[in-house]
């Protein structure tokens, strides 16, 4: 079965489908009365002893489903349905963990003490991710009418069964197809909260469901936001009113209870770090491993971490990073960066200020970092550049300039703290495992992965001229490729493009196909694109980036000797259109010849040497990288790989390496 990076998601289900004198799903029932004038309805049909009003309100229900098997052992699910209704229709999906049964049937027991927890009646549960199942799109709503004398609801899903990783990997796979269709048919149970009914697939009755809506939030979060000294955390705009904005208010847009921890307000210094200055990747990466809650557990809680650091103007705002020790835990804000008008001409009377004086464009920046950690991504490559959340900064205050170029009471005053509907919809509906720390990698579930050319109007080579470089044709088996793209506009006039088309702005979408014909995405292990919009690039004009092409949280670029192809694709929207550039570069990996070569490549073919390089190198506090890289040097210091890894890796700096949380110094 083939697999993506896509994933499925649920669509609304309209009005026509849901409301109305529906026929009960045992059979039809409709009494012959005008809608404009109710009536008792007469024989020969059933006069119902009570009127039926059944419906599912909005909100997250918890799901229990006990498959009907005689068998002692037979697993069941315990999850959450996801209930929006709109002006139009209902949208409902939902998520299954699997559980195991190690009591005679029908009494399970959950094992885990988290679990168990999760499951408390008043909260909306969270359950292990070793546990995920599947996810549930729902494809059909219908209850019975107001005369029935059956009163129910039938909820038709399709299930998508959870292709698992390897452990300890959380980010695997769903399949194309749907595993199959169920319908869920319920009643009232013990109170009006309460659903009890059975699962079927097709005809047959495959066990018993319960519904139970437990809140009108559709899933709750914390984020742990810790300061260090010397900067300041982005706080409530008008804290203690009515009109008080917040993290909670923001997420509240997209039905997220999100509670912010304001945990440490005084994280200390490391020792030899500047503060004030932008923030080496490497740095930054050790400094929240070591200051993340020790005793947060993600499959408990989900929990985001939030590093709040100085900086200066122009450090970019903030950066997420796919894993600190988990994929989408961890983003940084810098208090200090702001609004430099090389950004944006129209940031108004936020113009050159630092973050922590302008509060509300301050929280919002936060909360794009946030958005990110939740797997959302920037709208310039979505449905286009909007006063939302997940847009940039410099856009925003672009879509907010226009005619008024910034004037004061515009940006950042009319900024919107709020996710707009397409994040909504995803936020809501995507699976668990997509958007929760912890889950799968950053960028699933968009359209980032291999976009077909026919969905974008990809730039004429005569207009744009887009190349890939490499630095070399060959390379070895553990060797970091040094790739560089260019594109330079010869139209003859203004073209629309992102400021950056740096790997780490999230717009630029590399993959690597290898001798097989099998394609692996490289994901940049560091998004940082707070600072990047769309703007005219002037005819004659040139924008350039390079990366080290190794590893990314999908895997290493290079893996067998053979000829690979390097595909490069950067795709925006640019005023509702779709719009591309797309270049390709061969690059050929030699056939192992030596026991050196074969030594060297076991050596580097290491996740953690991957995040190393990934990082900017210099990540010493990667100890078994550090100990693997220094390894390969002694090995043979003209090793084509050796000396690759020397622009990155100094010995010298590598025995002078204190851990970061010996020098983090109280001030």
């Amino acid at each position: 079965m083939k697999t993506h990076n896509m994933v499925p998601i649920a669509d609304l289900i309209p009005d026509d489908e849901t409301q109305g004198l529906t026929p009960n799903p045992e059979g039809p029932f409709n009494p012959p009365l005008s809608p404009q004038l109710p009536q008792l309805p007469t024989t020969p049909f059933p006069v119902p002893t009570q009127l039926c009003f059944i419906d599912l309100k909005a909100g997250c229900y918890k799901i229990k489903y006990t498959p009907a098997s005689p068998l002692i052992l037979t697993p069941y699910y315990l999850g959450t349905i996801r209930v929006e209704n709109t002006g139009g229709g209902k949208r409902i999906s939902g998520d299954l963990y699997k559980f195991s049964n190690i009591l005679p049937f029908p009494f399970p027991v959950v094992v885990q003490g988290n679990d168990a927890a999760a499951d408390a009646p008043t909260a909306i549960p969270i359950y292990s991710r070793t546990k995920y199942y599947s996810y549930l799109k729902g494809t059909g709503f219908a209850k019975s009418s107001v005369f029935s004398a059956t009163c129910q609801m039938t909820i038709t899903l399709d299930e998508y069964v959870y292709n698992k990783p390897v452990a300890p990997s959380f980010n695997g796979t769903f399949n194309n197809a749907k595993s199959r269709t169920i319908k869920i048919i319920v009643k009232k149970g013990v109170d009006a909260n309460t659903f009890t009914g059975n699962l079927y697939e097709g005809a047959v009755n495959k066990g018993a469901v319960t519904l139970e809506w437990v809140s009108e939030y559709y899933r709750r979060a914390v984020v742990e936001i810790d300061t260090l000294v010397g900067s300041v955390p982005p706080v409530p705009v008008n804290p203690g009113t009515a009109a008080e904005e917040s993290f909670k208010t923001i997420f509240k847009t997209v039905g997220w209870e999100m509670t912010p921890i304001y945990n440490d307000l005084n994280v200390a210094v490391p020792a030899g770090v500047t503060p004030t200055n932008c923030w080496p990747d490497a740095t930054l990466h050790a400094l929240m491993a070591v200051v993340k809650s020790p005793a947060a557990s993600l499959d408990a809680e989900w929990r985001y971490h939030m590093m709040v650091v100085p900086g200066n103007l122009g450090c970019s705002r903030g950066k997420m990073y796919d894993s600190i020790g988990a994929h989408r835990e961890g983003v940084v804000s810098y208090s200090d960066d702001g609004y430099p008008t090389g950004h944006s001409s129209n940031f108004g009377t936020a113009a050159n200020k630092k973050q922590r004086n302008v509060p509300r464009a301050y929280i919002r920046s936060a909360a794009h970092e946030l958005g990110h950690a939740c797997n959302m991504i920037h709208q310039e490559g979505e449905g286009g550049a909007d006063n939302s959340i997940m847009t940039t900064t410099p856009s925003v205050a672009d879509v907010l300039g226009g005619p008024a170029s910034g004037a004061a009471g515009v940006f950042p005053d009319h900024i919107h703290l709020g996710f707009n509907e397409h994040c909504r919809q995803h936020l809501i509906h995507f699976p668990d495992v997509v958007v929760r720390p912890g889950g799968l990698n950053f960028g699933a579930g968009h359209n980032t992965f291999a976009p077909q050319a026919s969905d974008y109007e990809v730039l004429d080579a005569r207009h744009v001229s887009f190349v890939v470089k490499a630095q070399s044709d060959r390379i070895k088996i553990g060797e970091p490729l040094l790739l560089a793209w260019e594109a330079t506009n010869n139209s003859g006039q203004e073209i629309n493009i992102p400021s950056d088309i740096s790997h780490i702005t999230e717009l630029v979408n590399i993959s690597v196909i290898d001798p097989d014909g099998n394609e692996t995405e490289i994901p940049s292990f560091v998004i940082e694109c707070e600072h990047i919009s769309i703007k005219p690039l002037p005819d004659k004009k040139k924008l350039a980036a390079a990366t080290n092409l190794f590893w990314g949280s999908k895997g290493f670029a290079f893996t067998k000797p053979g000829k690979h192809i390097v595909n490069i694709f950067i795709g925006w929207n640019d005023k509702g259109v779709h719009t591309a550039l797309s270049a390709s570069k061969e690059v050929w990996v030699d056939y192992p010849v030596t026991e050196k070569d074969n030594e060297v490549a076991s050596l580097m073919m290491n996740d953690e040497v991957g995040m190393f390089v990934a990082l900017g190198g210099q990540a010493y506090h990667l100890t078994e990288a550090s100990k693997r890289i220094a390894k390969v040097i002694d090995i043979d210091a003209g090793h084509a790989v050796a000396k690759a890894m020397n622009k990155l890796y100094s010995s010298n700096s590598a025995q002078a390496y204190i851990p970061i949380e010996k020098k983090m110094v109280k001030k």
